[in-house]
Protein backbone atom coordinates (compact mmCIF):
# COMPACT_ATOMS: atom_id res chain seq x y z
CA UNK A 1 0.00 0.00 0.00
CA UNK A 2 1.62 3.50 -0.84
CA UNK A 3 1.49 6.05 1.40
CA UNK A 4 0.09 9.38 -0.01
CA UNK A 5 2.86 12.46 -0.18
CA UNK A 6 2.07 15.10 2.39
CA UNK A 7 2.24 18.95 1.10
CA UNK A 8 1.05 22.45 1.88
CA UNK A 9 -1.81 24.54 0.33
CA UNK A 10 -1.83 28.09 1.88
CA UNK A 11 -5.34 29.06 3.53
CA UNK A 12 -6.56 32.06 4.03
CA UNK A 13 -9.70 34.50 5.37
CA UNK A 14 -10.98 36.46 2.72
CA UNK A 15 -10.68 40.41 3.62
CA UNK A 16 -14.08 41.31 2.52
CA UNK A 17 -16.35 38.20 3.48
CA UNK A 18 -14.23 36.23 5.53
CA UNK A 19 -14.33 32.91 4.18
CA UNK A 20 -11.75 30.37 3.76
CA UNK A 21 -9.84 30.84 0.35
CA UNK A 22 -7.15 29.08 -0.88
CA UNK A 23 -4.14 29.94 -3.33
CA UNK A 24 -3.67 28.76 -6.45
CA UNK A 25 -0.70 28.13 -9.11
CA UNK A 26 -1.86 31.60 -10.84
CA UNK A 27 -1.90 33.45 -8.15
CA UNK A 28 -5.77 33.97 -7.46
CA UNK A 29 -7.75 32.62 -4.68
CA UNK A 30 -10.57 30.20 -4.72
CA UNK A 31 -12.98 28.55 -2.47
CA UNK A 32 -12.28 25.42 -4.01
CA UNK A 33 -9.22 23.50 -2.51
CA UNK A 34 -9.12 21.16 -4.81
CA UNK A 35 -7.70 23.43 -7.34
CA UNK A 36 -5.35 25.45 -4.66
CA UNK A 37 -1.36 24.55 -5.70
CA UNK A 38 0.18 21.61 -3.65
CA UNK A 39 3.33 23.32 -2.52
CA UNK A 40 6.14 21.15 -2.25
CA UNK A 41 8.65 21.74 0.98
CA UNK A 42 10.66 24.35 -1.07
CA UNK A 43 8.14 25.94 -2.26
CA UNK A 44 6.28 26.97 0.78
CA UNK A 45 8.42 29.66 2.30
CA UNK A 46 8.77 32.29 -0.52
CA UNK A 47 4.95 31.47 -1.83
CA UNK A 48 3.61 32.34 2.05
CA UNK A 49 5.86 35.09 1.57
CA UNK A 50 4.00 36.25 -1.27
CA UNK A 51 0.25 35.35 0.05
CA UNK A 52 1.63 37.88 2.84
CA UNK A 53 1.62 40.65 0.67
CA UNK A 54 -1.89 40.38 -0.50
CA UNK A 55 -4.01 42.37 0.80
CA UNK A 56 -7.49 40.99 -0.28
CA UNK A 57 -6.74 38.23 2.23
CA UNK A 58 -6.07 38.21 5.92
CA UNK A 59 -3.97 35.55 7.75
CA UNK A 60 -2.73 33.52 5.36
CA UNK A 61 -1.00 29.90 6.12
CA UNK A 62 0.43 26.88 5.83
CA UNK A 63 -2.48 23.27 5.47
CA UNK A 64 -1.47 19.57 5.31
CA UNK A 65 -2.98 18.68 1.69
CA UNK A 66 -2.37 15.63 -0.57
CA UNK A 67 -3.27 15.13 -3.73
CA UNK A 68 -5.82 12.83 -4.69
CA UNK A 69 -6.33 10.42 -6.96
CA UNK A 70 -7.42 12.89 -9.73
CA UNK A 71 -4.12 14.66 -8.92
CA UNK A 72 -6.25 18.00 -7.22
CA UNK A 73 -5.57 18.91 -4.05
CA UNK A 74 -7.81 17.51 -0.89
CA UNK A 75 -6.93 18.50 3.07
CA UNK A 76 -5.18 16.05 4.71
CA UNK A 77 -7.35 14.49 7.50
Amino acid sequence: MAIASTHKVISAKDAENGGTVYLTSCDAWTSDVAIAELLETDDEGWRLAFANRLHEVVKPNLVDARENNLGLAELAA
